[in-house]
């Protein structure tokens, strides 16, 4: 049981790279679903080993939805780009991790758009 990380962008250079190194220590896959970035955000995400995909924007549920069906995991932390995980979140969600087989977790959404 493994934990996707999704994060949603569009012109997020500034923040993406901090986003995605808080969560890269936890996560099994980092998916950056981008909605038409003009600046190096695909490029940067890219280069720390995010998958990175595109869709246009189409409304925030929508594009929430389409990322997590791209997610592979069973478990998807959804994370603004402008969010970063802090350690104790990052202990806080490895003990979870650990313990998953107890059945759910607050805060974490099971991934059941692959069954």
């Amino acid at each position: 049981m493994g934990l996707s990380v999704l994060i949603l962008t569009k012109n997020e250079e500034k923040n993406i790279k901090r986003a995605i190194e808080s969560v890269k220590d936890i996560a099994d896959e980092i998916v950056v679903l981008d909605s038409g970035s003009t600046d190096g955000t695909v490029e940067i995400a890219k280069s720390i080993g995010a998958k990175v995909f595109f869709h246009q924007w189409d409304g925030y549920a929508q594009q929430r939805n389409r990322g997590i069906g791209l997610c592979s995991e069973d478990w998807v932390l959804v994370l603004d780009a402008d969010e970063e995980v802090s350690e104790e979140l990052r202990n806080s969600i490895s003990k979870a991790i650990s313990l998953m087989h107890c059945g759910g977790l607050y805060g974490l959404q099971e991934n059941l758009l692959h069954w």
